[in-house]
């Protein structure tokens, strides 16, 4: 697909995540929270994401997880490499080049589930992001077996291109409920 078909793709469909209502969000990431957390098992080491941009607010479930004991972990940039890092109340973060907070001093964990921030899904699984290719290569180099997309309904494409760079989603969650593929 031409990088600006690709470009267009991520302009109209941040757009659509930006313009939902500030209660409209904090209901969808409510009802994402209560679906996770039902499925998590207690013993998980859980790979979740600061939200900005319109993304699925994951700080409910984040404290869920802290309450039950169920280890969290965000990632961490390290130049074209992503992994992700032990995260705990009140850890001091900085922000990375993008301007999204990480751990300032990372503790490194591999995650048994990671719960993935998205530009756009499909049916199939296959998942538009930023267009950095972290996720990707961070789940090619690391086989992870749950890996599952967080996402508002209109983020919900007809379908998307898939490069065979890209690893597919397992599931995505959104207000509407839980979708394996």
């Amino acid at each position: 697909m031409p990088a600006s078909r690709k470009r267009s793709l991520r302009q109209f469909y941040r757009a659509a995540r930006r313009a939902l209502s500030e209660d409209c969000q904090r209901r969808h990431a409510r009802t994402v929270a209560e679906e996770i957390s039902k499925r998590l098992a207690d013993d998980a080491t859980v790979a979740a994401y600061l939200a900005r941009d319109g993304e699925v607010d994951l700080g409910n479930l984040i404290e869920r997880c802290w309450q039950r004991g169920i280890s969290v972990a965000v990632p961490v940039l390290l130049h074209r490499e992503m992994r992700f890092a032990a995260y705990r109340r009140a850890e001091p973060l900085r922000a990375n080049r993008f301007g999204i907070d990480e751990p300032s001093m990372p503790e490194f964990v591999t995650p048994d589930v990671v719960l993935t921030p998205l530009v756009a899904f499909d049916g199939q699984g296959h998942r538009l992001g930023m267009g950095g290719g972290y996720y990707d290569r961070y789940f090619n180099a690391t086989p992870i077996a749950k890996r599952i997309g967080i996402a508002h309904e209109c983020q919900r494409a007809d379908g998307l291109p898939s490069a065979p760079t890209d690893v597919a989603l397992t599931d995505v969650v959104t207000e509407n409920g839980w979708q394996s593929f």
